[in-house]
């Protein structure tokens, strides 16, 4: 047999090029085939069920319980029933024990010396909190919204809701098969708060929502995160600084690891320990963004402090008969409920 003739090709520079050319795009084009969408997206409620659309604004906006915390009846209580009357909401608030003050000193204590402890009032507040988790857990609810009692929240809550639930399902990837109007992907939804960075580097749903107030008007914290929103519009994304508990909502499975992180203390108070959890992704948190609930407060000029400062002793609560049939204010919700029911008024802050 005649040895072979094959002479391997000699490839040319610019044979390299147009092979490294086209080795690139290939890279590109699977990229682009293959790479998650937008992290911005838009809702498309056209893809959402409207079952869960409308058991996202009944009486328990969808949730199996609405639960209020508070240790005795107050202003606080007063005006929040008179809130949820007028908006037909259905709440319960259970009778929480006062704890004591070896409990308080106890808890305190928690932890090693070189992390935060909380001051006397932020461990009252949550060892509150606490019980109200562990009610949750010895009730075995499915899901549930806790309501500090001095929450306020928009007239429209439940239309507000409504689009929530679209949101938080199509962000969640809830599986078709899940009845739970926001789905049962999360630990914590947290709808009200003191304001939350908006994320540009993460995945976000953004949907409209006429109830939302200028940006313009914010107030408190909440004026500072104001990159990546849009007048008219809120989001639905994964939150990094949810600070302040005014409202809440969590699964069966939420609360469980709530009270195995938030348990043993180890942070300066509840909140931030929540907070904690959900930087370090020990718990899987939801936010809304701009907040929907945020805390009603009475004239200043009345001497009106929370329960937190009270507890630390900067002050005592004033009487109530002083300031309770005088109109307070609520920041960031445009048509505040307590000021509607109560005055028949509106009462954001500006």
């Amino acid at each position: 047999m005649p040895p072979s003739t094959f002479k391997p090709r000699r490839f040319s520079h610019f044979d390299r090029l147009k092979y490294y050319i086209g080795l690139a795009a290939f890279g590109i084009l699977t990229y682009l085939y293959f790479a998650p969408g937008p992290v911005l997206r838009v809702l498309n409620h056209q893809s959402i069920s409207p079952n869960h659309r409308d058991a996202a604004s009944n009486s328990t906006l969808g949730f199996q319980q609405i639960l209020v915390l508070s240790m005795r009846p107050s202003w606080r209580t007063r005006g929040l029933l008179a809130a949820a009357g007028y908006t037909g909401l259905q709440v319960s608030i259970p009778k929480q024990a006062t704890p004591t003050d070896e409990l308080i000193d106890a808890f305190r204590k928690l932890g090693p010396e070189n992390v935060k402890h909380p001051l006397r009032g932020e461990a009252f507040n949550w060892l509150a909190h606490l019980d109200m988790i562990k009610y949750i857990n010895a009730q075995d609810y499915d899901t549930a919204l806790i309501l500090e009692d001095d929450v306020d929240w928009d007239i429209n809550i439940k239309s507000q809701m409504a689009l929530i639930s679209d949101a938080v399902r199509e962000f969640t990837y809830a599986n078709a098969d899940d009845d739970g109007p926001y789905g049962r992907k999360w630990d914590i939804l947290w709808l009200g708060h003191c304001g939350e960075p908006t994320r540009l580097d993460t995945r976000r749903i953004e949907f409209s929502d006429p109830t939302v107030p200028p940006l313009k008007n914010y107030t408190g914290w909440a004026s500072k995160y104001h990159d990546g929103l849009s007048d008219g519009k809120r989001v639905v994304q994964r939150a990094v600084n949810p600070v302040c508990s005014f409202g809440f909502a969590v699964t069966r499975r939420g609360a469980q690891k709530i009270l195995k992180w938030a348990g043993k203390g180890e942070n300066e108070a509840y909140d931030i320990r929540l907070m904690q959890g959900c930087k370090e992704k020990r718990l899987s948190c939801v936010v809304v963004n701009p907040e929907v609930m945020h805390h009603y407060v009475p004239p200043r000029e009345f001497g009106h402090i929370s329960n937190v400062a009270e507890g630390n002793g900067r002050a005592s609560e004033a009487e109530e008969e002083e300031f309770e049939r005088v109109m307070g204010n609520t920041a960031n919700i445009a048509n505040s409920t307590r000021c509607r029911a109560l005055f028949d008024s509106t009462c954001m802050r500006n």
